[in-house]
């Protein structure tokens, strides 16, 4: 077998994508023959696994290799104990079986008198950390951490946070460590304190009132630092230590984000904002992170705008990162400091030009999110201006769904929002969905103002004379024109650059040369040729001019013939109609009463995503971060949970079916009812309490009773409880009382579960209900709960 080199030198030579296939099922078969030989040296094991990581990285299969990356950790040089780890990382994650056999090596190099070697099994433990092998090795852990090596106990730190994430019960054993280990001052060690503390933080409301004992510790770090002259070693472009202080900011952030207003944070916050040179990269990232503080806990109003005038000189950068920073934050806190954003519109405006698309799409948002009554005028006209220009197609849509929506909601007058729904329609192309079509029509005809509409049909004539080629402009003038036509003859339009008497004949040209236009798709042609119909249909009762209605009469004759069989049958019953009697025809071919506008709700351009969410109405933050070991079965749980249609026992039924076995039997359940004294409050708000009461824990099994009483002084109806735990238990459903219905404080729902399960793991739940409050719209309410104090 040749070198790593010479396989990587192969697979490059290859020229056809057959060759390099050939290449690597060779050598795959090559380092599986090899791996058979009982007497294989280390050294050619070493060569096979760094080939068999080469296979990973190109997505090959390497299952076959695991033990063999076990094997090598056996050896006591460093070199090979380097790659096994490497190895291990890569190619085994917590949900491989041979995971167990890793234990007793990470328990031995753990303990290895080498920090190197005890420093590769702590990378390895914190990246492929099971529950259980966090169970077995959290006490070679806990000893590195009271070593005196700050190296190491760095890294212990990262490793104890991963462990807790997956294991929070181990919280027990690192709160006090990390409440001991805030003391130091030592900046490695002070990093990976920071990230245990947020770690124990969010797996567990017990450990709260604990962790924020600390803030002033991690205050009087965060003076110490910037009072701190010139450290050669922690100086990174004349900022001292930013890392320290960016981990120290966020912990400020995390433990006070819940607590009332401090006068001890405001003041170092505003410390440290006024020690840094805003310059430069590192010094950027600290003001970054204080601003995201700012906001994230009760902070002083001139803090807060003080923290907005930050990100108003990151947007004045010309770093493309730091102004997306900044308007990416500004999009976030628009809401809570209005005013202070507005002060920097023009530089927001400024960045819809900017050449990054990111940075336009930002922009964009960010300006929709300004707007206001004083300001619309503006920014329309800014956004217009962008909406001209721009080419992608899916950011034309968002533009002109949102626009439309502004300028309903903050127009100053009617004819000022007419002017810009009709310049939308001409700068949007095809990028108008229906749904703002039809709101726009609606708009028109709800006009009750004769001259407001007559200016109206003008421009909107005058502008599809100028440019044909945009579906929803031609569309919506095709519909207006049927409606209002004979309200514009006799008058003259600016169309381009000259002057254009509208009279019969012109109309109808226009319907001519929309219908012959070659520029439209098939469906957008089949949709205007049926609006020209009407139109056409409309006008023959309104104009005056023989020679014209007979021209009406002719494009409705023509289409007889379509090969499309709708306009075929709609020109048909329109032939049938234009030969009535005129009388008839006024009848039955009036003007269309108003229909409602619909209400549209604004979107979004990127999707934000909350990698720690508080909790609220009294949710269990230790279950939400047990269950999120799966994040694939989270996304599916909450996916069903999303499901509106289905009732509340066969939501149940199909969560259970997901995440463990469930046939409900119908059985009494007389044998659970009246209260408890072990009853636990999981939830609680001002319309319902829900409590557990457990009956019986037995190994591997536990039956739980769920109970739901009404705290509201209406009617509770169409109630339902859908319950989900993880993918390695099992939930039956096996009795549910009291119906659907909560009469105010007087009537329960009671619901019975069984749960089995790995013996000795936590019973943890996820609960969504879902009920309507007499009169009112439904109301949801989601938490995780795992506080009960027996295991399965």
């Amino acid at each position: 077998m040749g070198s790593l080199r010479s396989f990587i030198k192969a697979v490059r030579k290859a020229k056809t994508i057959a060759d390099e296939r050939a290449v690597i099922q060779k050598e795959s078969a090559a380092i599986r023959t090899s791996f058979r030989d009982v007497g294989l040296d280390q050294t050619t094991r070493r060569i096979n696994i760094s080939k068999l990581l080469y296979l990973y990285i190109m997505g090959e299969k390497t299952h076959f290799g695991q033990v063999e990356c076990l094997k090598l950790l056996a050896s006591p040089r460093f070199a090979d104990k380097r790659l096994g780890y490497l190895a291990c990382m890569l190619i085994l994650d917590e949900n491989q079986e041979v995971l167990t056999l890793l234990t007793n090596s990470l328990d031995n190099d753990m303990q290895h008198h080498n920090a190197y070697i005890v420093a590769l099994a702590l990378c390895c433990l914190g990246n492929i950390a099971s529950p259980e092998l966090a169970r077995d090795l959290y006490t070679n852990v806990e000893t590195i951490l009271d070593s005196k090596n700050n190296f190491l106990r760095k890294k212990a730190c990262i490793v104890a946070a991963k462990l807790v994430e997956k294991e929070p019960d181990l919280s027990e054993f690192f709160l006090p460590k990390a409440l001991d280990l805030i003391n130091e001052k030592n900046s490695s060690v002070l990093l990976g304190t920071l990230r245990l503390i947020e770690a124990l933080y969010y797996v567990s409301n017990e450990n709260r009132p604990a962790l924020t004992k600390a803030i002033p510790k991690i205050v009087g770090h965060l003076k110490r630092v910037t009072t701190m002259g010139y450290q050669p070693d922690y100086d990174v472009m004349g900022t001292t230590d930013p890392f320290l202080q960016v981990s120290l900011l966020s912990g400020i952030r995390t433990l006070a984000i819940d607590l009332p207003f401090s006068e001890e944070i405001n003041d170092i916050l505003t410390q440290v904002v006024s020690n840094l040179d805003s310059g430069k990269n590192a010094a950027n990232a600290i003001l970054y992170e204080c601003v995201k503080t700012i906001f994230a806990i009760q902070s002083d109003q001139s803090l807060k705008i003080l923290g907005v005038n930050i990100l108003g000189k990151f947007l004045a950068t010309k770093d493309n990162n730091t102004r997306y920073v900044a308007l990416d934050t500004l999009l976030s806190i628009v809401n809570i400091e209005p005013l202070a954003v507005q002060r920097h519109r023009s530089t927001i405006v400024n960045c819809l030009t900017d050449g990054d698309i990111s940075i336009r799409r930002r922009a964009l948002e960010l300006s929709f999110g300004i707007i206001n009554e004083q300001n619309i005028r503006v920014l329309a006209r800014e956004i217009l201006t962008f909406l001209e220009e721009c080419s992608d197609q899916e950011l034309k849509s968002y533009v002109t769904s949102q626009l439309t929506i502004a300028a309903s909601k903050f127009s100053p007058n009617d004819k000022w929002h007419y002017d810009t729904l009709i310049r939308t329609l001409k700068a949007g192309g095809n990028a108008l969905t229906p749904d703002i079509t039809s709101n726009i029509l609606a708009l028109i005809l709800q006009c009750n103002d004769q001259e407001l509409k007559k200016h109206v049909v003008s421009r909107l004539f005058a502008s599809c004379l100028e440019d044909e080629n945009q579906f929803a402009l031609a569309l919506v003038t095709t519909w207006t024109l049927g409606e209002y036509g004979d309200l514009i003859l006799g008058t003259s339009v600016e169309a381009g650059e000259k002057s254009e008497q509208v009279t019969e004949g012109r109309i109808v040209d226009l319907f001519e040369q929309l219908l012959d236009n070659s520029t439209y798709s098939a469906q957008e042609l089949l949709q205007l040729t049926a609006y020209v119909l009407t139109s056409t249909l409309k006008l023959s009762v309104k104009f005056k001019n023989s020679s014209v209605i007979e021209h009406l009469r002719r494009i409705i004759n023509s289409k007889t013939y379509d090969s499309n069989l709708e306009i075929q049958i709609r020109a048909v019953e329109y032939q049938e109609i234009f030969g009535q009697d005129a009388a008839l025809k006024r009848g039955l071919l009036g003007k269309m009463p108003a229909p409602p506008v619909k209400e549209r709700e604004s979107l979004k351009l990127h999707k934000t995503s909350n990698h720690h969410k508080r909790n609220e109405g009294g949710g269990s933050g230790t279950a939400s971060a047990a269950i999120s070991t799966n994040s694939t079965q989270d996304d599916l749980l909450l996916d069903l949970i999303e499901n509106d249609d289905a009732p509340g026992t066969a939501s149940n039924d199909i969560l259970s079916d997901i995440f463990g076995d469930s046939n409900p039997k119908s059985q009494s359940s007389n044998n659970f009812n009246g209260a408890s004294a072990n009853e636990i409050v999981a939830f609680e708000n001002a319309n319902v309490k829900v409590s557990f009461v457990p009956k019986q824990f037995i190994t591997g099994d536990a039956i739980v009773e769920a109970i739901i009483v009404s705290k509201s002084s209406t009617k509770i109806d169409q109630f339902q409880l859908l319950i989900a735990v993880p993918k390695t238990q099992k939930l039956n459903i096996t009795s549910t009382s009291g119906g659907d219905t909560l009469i105010s404080r007087q009537s329960q729902i009671r619901q019975v579960l069984k749960v089995s399960g790995k013996p000795g793991s936590k019973l943890k739940l996820r609960i969504k209900l879902k009920y309507r409050l007499e009169g009112d719209a439904i109301v949801e309410d989601q938490f995780d709960f795992a506080g009960f104090k027996e295991s399965l």
